[in-house]
């Protein structure tokens, strides 16, 4: 049963206002996952495309070329790579290169995908980060 908690109990109690004001942070929160398990759910998105397409990993280098500055100022030589997915359409068509915005990925375009490619050459990239 729940309890009933009037105005002036609320206003001479800090405990009782420090509880209700912790609820949103509680319930919009990170919930962290793995890469392993974003790599799945994106397969699985595009299971449900029609039109077929070619998926391969972009190498971008680990800069600039020529340059010492590295990607997310890593010390890092290592190369970095942007998960790309191509669908080609009609010949001459125009090319139309879909980037997802922040927190997302090319999966939030999914179906969008099948209309797009019957008039455009359809490149999605992940954005690194």
């Amino acid at each position: 049963m729940a309890e009933e908690i009037n105005k002036s109990e609320i206003r001479s109690s800090p405990s009782i206002i420090a509880k209700s004001r912790s609820l949103w942070p509680s319930v919009l929160r990170w919930i962290p996952t793995s890469t392993d398990h974003i790599i799945a759910s994106e397969k699985r998105l595009l299971s449900l495309v029609k039109t077929p397409y070619v998926q391969e990993l972009v190498n971008i280098g680990s800069g600039p070329p020529g340059s010492k500055v590295r990607w997310f100022r890593s010390s890092s030589n290592e190369p970095r790579f942007i998960n790309t997915v191509t669908f080609d359409s009609k010949e001459g068509s125009p090319t139309l290169v879909m980037v997802h915005g922040y927190a997302a990925s090319q999966g939030f375009f999914f179906k969008n995908f099948d209309y797009l490619a019957n008039r455009f050459k359809v490149i999605a990239i992940d954005q690194l980060g």
